[in-house]
């Protein structure tokens, strides 16, 4: 066997460096036996490196997964208030449609009983059963008092009107 030293060249600098290296003689060409175990160890440590990744990109589906879970569930939580609020507005609406339905329709049976009232009552008969009857007379020109407010639209009263 022979033995090679090799120098290496480091920034400018010439460095010995000992290196043994023992020359061997050139391979042979390897059996088809020798092959076909290769290959066997091969597709071992390929089938390890492919069942490695798959568990990998697993561990990363299941965590997609549950994120796109939550997401579905918030989504569906979202829409299911969303149609409750609109339920309960148009509940609120048609209630109010009704109660104004009942306030059109006692309003317009108030004033078909005023009207009635004063269809009934006679005013020239109330005037003579109070004068004749109840001896009523009309006030005279001395037992009139008028006020005067002063630009304002009320007026407060500290005493009892003469």
């Amino acid at each position: 066997m022979q033995e090679v030293r090799t120098y290496y060249y480091n920034q400018g600098n010439a460095v010995r460096k000992e290196a043994e290296f023992v020359l061997q003689p050139t391979r042979t060409l390897p059996t088809r036996a020798q092959r076909e175990r290769e290959k066997r160890e091969d597709a071992i440590r390929r089938q390890k490196i492919t069942d490695r990744r798959r568990a990998a990109a697993l561990r990363k589906n299941r965590l997609l997964t549950g994120y796109m879970i939550m997401a579905v569930m918030l989504t569906c939580f979202m829409l299911v208030a969303y149609v409750a609020l609109q339920t309960n507005v148009t509940t609120r609406m048609n209630h109010i449609a009704s109660l104004e339905n009942e306030l059109s329709t006692v309003n317009a049976d108030n004033k078909a009983a005023e009207s009635r009232i004063a269809m009934t009552t006679n005013l020239t008969e109330i005037k003579d059963r109070a004068i004749n009857e109840l001896g009523m007379v009309y006030a005279t020109s001395s037992q009139i008092v008028y006020y005067s407010v002063d630009g304002a639209d009320y007026m407060s009263q500290y005493k009892d009107i003469p």
